[in-house]
Protein backbone atom coordinates (compact mmCIF):
# COMPACT_ATOMS: atom_id res chain seq x y z
CA UNK A 1 0.00 0.00 0.00
CA UNK A 2 1.39 3.24 -0.82
CA UNK A 3 -0.03 6.98 -0.19
CA UNK A 4 -0.01 9.37 -2.77
CA UNK A 5 -0.43 13.16 -1.72
CA UNK A 6 -1.36 15.53 -4.81
CA UNK A 7 -1.04 19.06 -4.84
CA UNK A 8 -1.84 21.14 -7.61
CA UNK A 9 -2.03 24.53 -8.91
CA UNK A 10 -5.05 26.49 -11.33
CA UNK A 11 -4.89 28.89 -13.27
CA UNK A 12 -6.08 32.23 -11.50
CA UNK A 13 -8.39 32.90 -14.34
CA UNK A 14 -10.31 29.64 -13.52
CA UNK A 15 -14.13 29.91 -12.49
CA UNK A 16 -14.57 28.36 -8.90
CA UNK A 17 -17.12 26.27 -10.29
CA UNK A 18 -14.69 24.94 -12.97
CA UNK A 19 -11.92 24.70 -9.15
CA UNK A 20 -15.00 22.71 -7.64
CA UNK A 21 -15.92 20.24 -9.84
CA UNK A 22 -12.04 19.40 -10.02
CA UNK A 23 -12.17 18.95 -6.52
CA UNK A 24 -15.11 16.48 -6.96
CA UNK A 25 -14.16 14.64 -10.38
CA UNK A 26 -10.71 13.76 -7.95
CA UNK A 27 -12.59 12.67 -4.82
CA UNK A 28 -14.76 10.71 -7.01
CA UNK A 29 -11.27 9.13 -8.08
CA UNK A 30 -10.49 8.29 -4.48
CA UNK A 31 -8.89 10.91 -3.44
CA UNK A 32 -9.57 12.44 -0.10
CA UNK A 33 -9.89 16.03 1.52
CA UNK A 34 -9.40 15.29 4.86
CA UNK A 35 -7.39 13.29 7.50
CA UNK A 36 -8.48 12.39 10.57
CA UNK A 37 -11.22 14.93 10.16
CA UNK A 38 -9.29 17.60 9.37
CA UNK A 39 -9.73 19.27 5.89
CA UNK A 40 -6.59 19.59 3.96
CA UNK A 41 -5.34 23.03 2.50
CA UNK A 42 -7.10 24.03 -0.53
CA UNK A 43 -5.26 22.21 -3.71
CA UNK A 44 -4.11 19.65 -1.99
CA UNK A 45 -5.32 15.83 -1.51
CA UNK A 46 -4.38 12.40 -0.28
CA UNK A 47 -5.26 9.07 -1.34
CA UNK A 48 -3.99 5.08 -0.56
CA UNK A 49 -3.21 3.56 -3.48
CA UNK A 50 -2.22 -0.36 -3.86
CA UNK A 51 0.47 -1.66 -6.46
CA UNK A 52 0.35 -4.07 -8.89
CA UNK A 53 3.27 -6.75 -8.55
CA UNK A 54 6.31 -5.47 -10.19
CA UNK A 55 4.84 -1.87 -10.22
CA UNK A 56 7.17 0.74 -8.22
CA UNK A 57 6.48 3.92 -6.84
CA UNK A 58 6.90 5.55 -10.39
CA UNK A 59 3.99 3.31 -11.88
CA UNK A 60 2.02 3.98 -9.29
CA UNK A 61 3.22 8.35 -9.53
CA UNK A 62 1.96 7.98 -13.10
CA UNK A 63 -1.48 6.49 -12.78
CA UNK A 64 -1.58 9.38 -10.64
CA UNK A 65 -0.89 11.50 -13.13
CA UNK A 66 -3.22 10.09 -15.68
CA UNK A 67 -5.65 10.53 -13.02
CA UNK A 68 -5.61 13.93 -12.65
CA UNK A 69 -5.39 14.07 -16.71
CA UNK A 70 -8.50 12.62 -16.42
CA UNK A 71 -10.12 14.63 -14.24
CA UNK A 72 -9.26 18.08 -16.19
CA UNK A 73 -10.35 16.65 -19.27
CA UNK A 74 -14.09 15.62 -17.48
CA UNK A 75 -14.00 18.96 -16.50
CA UNK A 76 -13.19 20.67 -19.17
CA UNK A 77 -15.92 18.19 -21.67
CA UNK A 78 -18.48 19.90 -19.29
CA UNK A 79 -18.01 23.27 -21.07
CA UNK A 80 -15.51 25.06 -17.99
CA UNK A 81 -11.87 26.31 -18.86
CA UNK A 82 -9.65 25.16 -16.68
CA UNK A 83 -6.12 24.75 -16.87
CA UNK A 84 -3.87 23.34 -14.47
CA UNK A 85 -0.35 24.40 -14.81
CA UNK A 86 1.42 22.26 -12.35
CA UNK A 87 0.82 19.95 -9.73
CA UNK A 88 2.70 18.00 -6.94
CA UNK A 89 2.59 14.11 -6.59
CA UNK A 90 4.59 12.57 -3.65
CA UNK A 91 4.24 8.78 -3.23
CA UNK A 92 5.48 7.06 -0.28
CA UNK A 93 5.25 3.55 1.33
CA UNK A 94 5.73 4.77 5.04
CA UNK A 95 6.31 7.48 7.00
CA UNK A 96 4.45 10.06 8.71
CA UNK A 97 1.95 12.74 7.69
CA UNK A 98 -1.19 14.27 8.96
CA UNK A 99 -2.70 17.99 8.68
CA UNK A 100 -1.37 20.68 10.82
CA UNK A 101 -2.88 23.21 11.94
CA UNK A 102 -0.85 25.93 13.08
CA UNK A 103 -1.67 27.98 16.26
CA UNK A 104 -3.47 31.67 15.44
CA UNK A 105 0.12 33.29 16.25
CA UNK A 106 1.41 32.55 13.18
Amino acid sequence: MFFVTLAYEVDPKTPVDAQRLLRAELVGRRYFEAHEGKRLPAHCLWAPRSREPGETVDHVSRRCEAELVAAVSAVRKMGFKLRVPRAFIQVTGAGTFGVFEPPDEI
